[in-house]
């Protein structure tokens, strides 16, 4: 280096005891990395840091020293200090942590290149950053409080005073607020023993500090109230070191936000942590007016539920006056403020309530217009009230507009005229089921049923299509009847139709979809395109009484009809309507049928109350009869063998589901005793499945756990789906025999004549009387001794063969002798 001579003095030889001088670690490395000079701030680290070699390191490599450490940083700034002393890049830069165990710090390395005599030299320079680092940190963490959208605004000024005490080490953080002479603490950390809560009010007095950043809007900072400034400071408080800012709301001050300690503070409070806290309480007085904004908003728009906007003749909101939230899609009246209408709004109702405004304006009167509007919570309508507006507050061609929510109103219309348009439907339906009732009384056949019901429902215009069908499998269904369909084969059916029929059939409810082509599979193969490819309404009717169900009916509704769910009630009725008068053919068949078919089932271990019962006491149970009531219970008669009377009886008064137990027929010779049996909970049975499609059970008896019951139906009955509709209600029942079976054809003639023949002539004289003379009737016109008297016999003879007569008519009706057509 060339020595400098300036005023006579070497500038060269002044420069090692000037950069001894610098608070930064400094050091000259040759090309190779070796240390040739270092300052004394650099000797001094390695002193305080336990540096193992000579503290200077004078004479160590230093690329070799970074290299040894198992740091990702060390790493970098080796890289850093060659790519430099290779010409490869000018300067190298690294900001990295060097933690002590006392403290952390942060330091940013520099490296520089310089050349002398044609050799290649490097200054590389550590320089502490702790202090800006904290100060990034303490940013950071007032940033994440501030945003933090998952704490109320009293908890994120809780977070922020504990940030203000633990930066600046104070033992008080409060934010208060001002009332004239009051001074009122809204927030407060403090200690635990200091007796200092929100809402403690004080004289601004007792505070001279606060009550200086008040009156003078400015922050205020010191280290030692006492002694800085006595005349701020407070006998009673005791405030001996205090740093605090205004707060400002609407430009005028709030209160102050502010730290203070009882004690003075060792060293001075800096510039930045003047500046941060005067940051935080700018932060407070904006979120308090953004508050007290939102509040004043909020009460208006409670007073006065309908926004309300100034608007020029341009179209230009001049001035909003209440929430726009409900008209337009912003958040702030300030960012719809000087927008115009085509901005906020869609074109077309933009433009119609220009038009409107304008109209009000050369008219000089009062104009409305309703218009709908796509909000977060769905389409709402407004009905815009516009009337010129003369004022020189704002533009002389403005008008006020007043937005009203009528989507309340427009919903009770539309409601109105679905309900007007379901009820006329719901009272063409409800004649058109009159009129399939008195169609169906004449039907003799299941087809004839559903062939009649097919063209009365299509040629009332109602629906489109019509179409019945049975379960073929789990996934399909078989065609039967239609109507409106022409040609139409079970392959025309899509899936989407299937699977809409057998979720009708399974649940036993009526099933609805609004656009069938909708849930059909999108594909251009013919059988997945619904029977009816454009737009429909379609409604899957199951035909069920009972626990039985025959089938199942589509319709069709026009297009663009829907099917509401009063229709749905209705077309469920209909379904029922048809099932019994499919179980009344099929029992009609199976009367007047010379041959039926005779059914033996096995439900093995049943868990029904009988089977059990027959299981643990290995016994026979024999059912007679089953009479629902009109209490919700049942009364089953059964015969018992095998069994002592007292321990069934016993067995059975154990069950939870049974109410009693009461033997009405002792045994007797060759005969089991007969109990009356009543259960409160009533579970589906086969044996109402076999009633429903026309069956007459012939047999029913509980033996050893199982099952077994037998009945006959009438030959052109569906055997396959009896049988799954019994092994619905009892699974696992097998079907173990089949067989036709000729049985004699009954007339009424040859009923009356059976009951003849079971009544003694002078049984058949009392009853004849008594039906001739209303002993019947109620209320009844003779009495018993009015009858009595008229036969010349006593009243005890009378009943007695009044008793008789009864027993022999009711018993042929429900066949005494067996009991099994009363069995369900």
């Amino acid at each position: 280096m060339v020595p400098s001579v300036v005023d006579s003095h070497d500038v060269a030889a002044l420069y090692g005891p000037a950069i001894d001088t610098v608070p930064i670690m400094f050091a000259i490395v040759d090309a190779d990395g070796v240390i040739l000079s270092t300052n004394e701030t650099w000797s001094e680290f390695g002193r305080a840091n336990g540096i193992q070699m000579t503290p200077d390191t004078l004479g160590v490599n230093y690329l070799d020293i970074t290299e040894m450490a198992d740091d990702a940083s060390a790493r970098q700034a080796a890289d850093g200090i060659r790519a430099v002393l290779a010409g490869e890049q000018p300067t190298f830069e690294l900001e990295y942590p060097c933690h002590s165990p006392s403290m952390d710090r942060w330091f940013l390395l520099y490296v520089a290149p310089f050349t002398v005599g044609g050799s290649r030299y490097a200054s590389v320079a550590h320089i502490d950053i702790t202090a800006r680092k904290q100060r990034e940190s303490t940013l950071e963490s007032a940033y994440d409080i501030c945003t933090d959208v998952d704490r109320t605004f009293e908890e994120q000024l809780d977070a922020l005073l504990e940030l203000g005490r633990d930066v600046l080490g104070t033992a008080f953080g409060t934010l208060s607020r001002v009332y004239g002479d009051e001074y009122v603490f809204e927030a407060v950390t403090a200690p635990p023993s200091a007796d200092l809560d929100a809402g403690t009010t004080v004289s601004i007095d007792e505070l001279p500090n606060c009550r200086h950043v008040v009156e003078h809007r400015e922050p205020l900072a010191l280290r030692d109230v006492e002694a800085d400034a006595p005349e701020l400071a407070d006998p009673e408080w005791g405030i001996a070191s205090y740093i605090g800012a205004p707060i400002v709301v609407d430009g005028e001050v709030y209160g102050t936000f502010c730290f203070y300690g009882l004690e003075p503070r060792e060293t001075e409070f800096t510039r930045w942590d003047l500046t941060f806290v005067r940051i935080l309480a700018d932060w407070a007085g904006y979120e308090l007016e953004r508050h007290r904004r939102t509040e004043q908003r909020n009460a208006l728009s409670t007073a006065l539920p309908d926004p309300s906007f100034v608007i020029d003749a341009e179209g230009r909101v001049l001035d909003c006056l209440a929430d726009p939230e409900t008209m337009v899609l912003v958040d702030d009246t300030d960012v719809l403020a000087g927008q115009t209408l085509h901005d906020a709004l869609g074109d077309d109702t933009a433009d119609s309530l220009l038009a409107t405004v304008r109209t009000a304006l050369q008219t000089g009167s009062l104009q409305s217009v309703e218009y709908k509007l796509q909000t977060p919570s769905g389409d709402r309508w407004f009905e815009a009230r516009v009337a010129p507006l003369e004022t020189r507050a704002y533009d002389p061609e403005s008008a006020i507009l007043v937005a009203r929510d009528i989507t309340a109103h427009k919903d009770r219309q539309t409601e109105l005229e679905r309900q007007r348009d379901e009820l006329e439907q719901a009272q063409r339906l409800n004649v058109l089921g009159r009129e399939i009732a008195k169609a169906l009384q004449d039907t003799q056949t299941r087809e004839e049923i559903e062939s009649a019901v097919c063209t009365h429902l299509t040629e009332s215009d109602l629906y489109r299509a019509v179409w019945t069908g049975t379960r073929e499998s789990d996934t399909a269904v078989a065609l039967g009847a239609s109507a409106g369909l022409g040609e139409v084969t079970p392959d025309s059916i899509s899936p989407a139709e299937h699977g809409l029929a057998i979720d009708a059939i399974d649940s036993s409810e009526v099933q609805v979809v609004e656009d069938i082509t909708a849930v059909s599979t999108a594909s251009a193969a013919e059988a997945d395109r619904p029977l009816l490819a454009d737009r429909s309404a379609v409604a899957a009717i199951p035909l069920t009484t009972g626990e039985t169900t025959y089938g199942v009916l589509l319709v069709y509704a026009p297009v663009g009809a829907t099917i509401g769910c009063r229709e749905s009630d209705i077309l469920a009725d209909l379904g029922r309507l048809i099932a019994l008068s499919i179980q009344r053919v099929h029992s009609q068949q199976s009367l007047l049928a010379a041959t039926t078919v005779k059914l033996e089932f096995l439900t093995p271990d049943s868990d029904g109350i009988f089977a059990r019962l027959s299981a643990d006491l290995d016994c026979s149970v024999t059912l007679e009869r089953r009479v629902p009531t009109s209490a919700g219970n049942c009364l089953y008669y059964v015969r018992v063998s095998g069994a002592e009377t007292d321990l069934v009886c016993q067995a059975l008064r154990e069950i939870p589901s049974v109410a009693s137990c009461t033997v009405v027929e002792a045994a007797a010779e060759n005969r089991a005793p007969l109990l009356e049996v009543t259960v409160d909970e009533i579970s589906a049975s086969p044996l109402d499945t076999l009633a429903d499609y026309g069956g007459a059970v012939t047999r029913a008896v509980a033996a050893d756990g199982d099952l077994r019951f037998s009945a006959e139906l009438a030959p052109d009955v569906d055997i396959r789906a009896v049988v799954e509709a019994i092994r619905e209600t009892a699974p696992g029942t097998e079907l173990r025999s089949k067989q036709y079976v000729d049985q004699p054809v009954s007339t009424a003639t040859d009923f009356q004549t059976r009951i003849r023949d079971g009544l003694t002539p002078k049984q058949a004289a009392a009853l004849k009387t008594a039906y001739a003379r209303g002993y019947y009737d109620w209320p009844r016109k003779s009495s018993a001794e009015d009858l009595a008297a008229a036969l010349d016999i006593s009243a005890p003879t009378l009943h007695y063969r009044l008793r008789k007569a009864h027993d022999a008519v009711i018993g042929a009706l429900f066949d005494s002798e067996t009991g099994f057509e009363g069995l369900t």
